[in-house]
């Protein structure tokens, strides 16, 4: 026999939706996941182009495209993305400013360890001479995950202790115009550090195994309420 119970029926009725909105949720990011990887591996694939042939107004094509190009380092004015983690070891990517006849270029160097403490910073030194990079065009998602507070500039601002990759806020602490996204550096090119990025950082199948999770919950949460909404008929 059926026996309703508004409570137990309302905790179902606002709880299986959100269920079943997660799962399909992580099923959309499965398919993000894989469109990111499709794209990354066909313009992995393509040569390298010069700075001076991209568009930089078409931000979103320009993702994962690889280029290169010729200018110099700033050396003096660089920047270090915190809480970047590698082979289970806390440290920075360093970010150079690298001039070029096209514009102001976002460099990514790669991953250095962490100091002996917050107070000391890596040895980020790099070469100032003209020299030839080559690397993958990588735009900044929309959301930023902030890990921490922005650390304040002491009396020698550089390198500068960031949170994010933010191309605007970057510009603003260099006082000056720079291209709309940032390279990472390809193994091989002058002033790399040590390589420890990939195009995404969940692979496609960790969101399935995240959607079929949610989807069980969902079943489970209808079979508790069919089991505690039916009594056998008292005799």
């Amino acid at each position: 026999m059926f026996h309703f119970n508004w409570k137990l029926t309302l905790f179902t009725v606002l709880l299986l939706p959100l269920l079943v909105y997660l799962g399909l949720w992580q099923l959309e990011r499965e398919q993000e996941k894989r469109d990111t990887q499709i794209g990354f591996d066909a313009k992995a694939a393509e040569q390298p182009r010069p700075l001076a042939d991209i568009d930089w107004r078409a931000t979103e094509d320009n993702a994962w495209r690889r280029i290169q190009a010729v200018g110099r380092y700033d050396a003096d004015r660089q920047f270090l993305l915190d809480n970047r983690i590698n082979q289970s070891r806390v440290g920075y990517e360093v970010i150079t400013p690298f001039q070029t006849d096209s514009g102001l270029l976002l460099v990514n160097r790669g991953w250095v360890a962490q100091g002996v403490d917050r107070q000391t910073l890596p040895d980020v030194a790099v070469t100032r001479d003209e020299v030839r990079i080559q690397g993958t065009i990588y735009v900044p998602g929309g959301d930023i995950m902030v890990l921490g507070q922005e650390e304040p500039a002491g009396q020698n601002p550089w390198p500068r202790v960031l949170q994010s990759l933010d191309v605007e806020q970057m510009s603003t602490l260099l006082n000056e115009t720079v291209l709309p996204f940032s390279v990472r550096l390809e193994s091989g090119s002058p002033g790399l550090q040590q390589l420890n990025w990939q195009p995404i950082t969940l692979s496609p199948e960790t969101h399935r195994a995240y959607a079929v999770q949610w989807f069980f919950m969902a079943v489970v949460l209808i079979i508790l309420y069919l089991i505690f909404s039916f009594r056998r008929p008292e005799n």
